[in-house]
């Protein structure tokens, strides 16, 4: 097992985790954690300069990696989906409640759960940069879905529009898939980085 650190002015900004199988001339990084794009790229650049290897394997990648656009041959990079991270909103109101969202925006959600019979209502959804409320309402609903499709993109992981396109999303306001899509929007995807 090997380990590199990245440092600047005595400040870890990263680290990579890895292991080299000699008989087969490959390094498999096992851990690649960065606080810098700088250190991101510099990590990389170590582990594909490191002599007398083949092929390098990265276990466990965010999906969003920006790895693609350093190589100079993007084509001979290999990509397998695993799913690591699940999640379930067992207290919808409280879930949706406890999140920035990266627009203002106020939605009222028809959530169906088999499961949480708490969660089978309308929840209206007043949320922005600065916090969000959300609470049951009789008022009618903007969307309807169930409250896995609900999960799947609280985190930014899955585009709502999508759930919608696979019939997963029901919209009785114009604009309502995209005005969700927008709210629950991040900046990086969500990426679980260890085991467990």
């Amino acid at each position: 097992m090997f380990y590199v650190v990245y440092q600047v002015d005595g400040r870890t900004d990263g680290y990579v985790r890895y292991r080299i199988d000699h008989s087969q001339r490959r390094l498999t990084i096992l851990e690649l954690i960065t606080a810098t794009d700088e250190a991101h790229a510099a990590l990389w650049r170590f582990c594909m300069g490191v002599d007398l290897l083949d092929s390098l394997e990265a276990l466990n990648r965010p999906s969003d990696d920006p790895l693609l656009w350093m190589l100079a041959d993007p084509g001979r990079l290999r990509r397998e989906s695993q799913i690591a991270l699940w999640l379930r909103l067992v207290d919808v109101p409280a879930a949706l409640s406890q999140r920035r969202y990266a627009r203002e925006g106020k939605l009222v959600i028809e959530v169906r759960d088999s499961t949480c019979p708490w969660n089978n209502s309308r929840f209206q959804l007043d949320g922005g940069p600065d916090g969000a409320q959300c609470r049951s309402t009789p008022a009618s609903a903007d969307l309807s879905l169930s409250v896995a499709d609900l999960a799947s993109g609280y985190l930014g992981a899955t585009g709502y529009r999508a759930l919608h396109s696979a019939s997963r999303i029901q919209e009785h306001r114009p604009g309502a898939i995209r005005l969700l899509d927008e709210m629950f929007a991040t900046e990086i995807a969500p990426w679980c980085a260890h085991h467990f």
